[in-house]
């Protein structure tokens, strides 16, 4: 297959990832970063990517631009500046955009894009692993927006930094994906880091022999469980307590915020789960199953 050019925005710790990733394809790479002089900058060069310093030109070498910066803003922001300098630009292109941002965002970027830059493609998109993982076996990334068979080409673009996965049409779709990952995520961070920091106030305060070969088995038991949970929400099995109460399970979150006051550890992580799981219990009686605390969250 022929060689492809690319544009590639954004060379952060990410960026530099996926256009590495990018080099070992058959595609040449032109990039371009706000500071041309960081590291990750000059790394990418190094591996034999084409650093243009003009946005304006960088856009013209590609009919496929793939965008990675730190938020929405930089995007418009970084736009904006060429915008009477290089109306046209982007006119007819195809954009990915890898940034991280809310449903809302990827659809007045997709707006924007199309209306006032005159893009023929959007896909708004997400890589789903960190930047040490881009490229492995693990490796995947989301798109949506436009249709599948508009998507097949820049699959096989973006294909050597993971497994790309088209979720739809719905332009908002990788982004709700993305955060509702990272949402799950982080909140195990948020669990863990509470753990972690009564385990700190033992009188021998090393933890990382425990949390490893004993704590982290313990939660890859436990994974399966979340998508049971899942299930059940979507079928409103709201008393299915899959032999776990919730009342149960509420007096034992009561009870690692007892032991967070008794010890000394901030226990705001955990405080909005115990109302939470009381009002399940007001609502479903305590026999009911903890699956209940995830409607609670939808403000109607």
């Amino acid at each position: 297959m022929a060689s492809q050019s690319i544009t590639f925005i954004g060379i952060g710790n990410m960026g530099l990832a996926a256009v590495l990733a990018l080099l070992k394809s058959d595609s040449s790479i032109t990039i371009w970063n706000r500071t041309v002089t960081r590291p990750q900058v000059q790394t990418a060069v190094g591996a034999g990517a084409v650093l243009e310093e003009d946005l304006g030109k960088a856009l013209s070498k590609s009919a496929m631009v793939f965008i990675c910066l730190l938020d929405y803003g930089k995007i418009r922001q970084s736009l904006e500046a060429i915008r009477a300098s290089s109306p046209s630009v982007l006119a007819g292109k195809t954009v990915v955009n890898l940034t991280n941002g809310t449903p809302r965002q990827a659809r007045e970027m997709h707006s924007w894009l199309q209306e006032t830059w005159n893009v023929e493609r959007y896909f708004d998109g997400a890589i789903m692993v960190t930047p040490q993982m881009v490229g492995g076996p693990h490796s995947f990334l989301v798109a949506s927006g436009e249709d599948e068979a508009a998507f097949s080409e820049p699959s096989r673009l973006l294909s050597p930094i993971g497994n790309p996965q088209y979720l739809g049409p719905d332009i908002a779709a990788a982004a709700r994906y993305d955060l509702a990952a990272l949402s799950t995520m982080y909140g195990l961070f948020s669990g863990s880091f509470i753990g972690m920091a009564l385990l700190k106030r033992s009188p021998n305060p090393s933890i990382g022999k425990i949390v490893k070969e004993s704590i982290v088995p313990f939660l890859t038991a436990l994974v399966p469980y979340i998508g049971e949970i899942a299930t059940a929400w979507d079928e409103e099995r709201w008393e299915d307590n899959m032999g776990n109460p919730v009342l149960m399970q509420l007096e034992g979150v009561r009870n690692i915020v007892a032991a967070c006051e008794e010890e000394g550890v901030d226990s705001s992580f955990m405080t909005n789960l115990v109302n939470l799981m009381e009002k399940v219990v007001e609502q479903h009686g305590g026999d009911a199953g903890v699956t209940a605390v995830g409607k609670l969250l939808l403000k109607d």
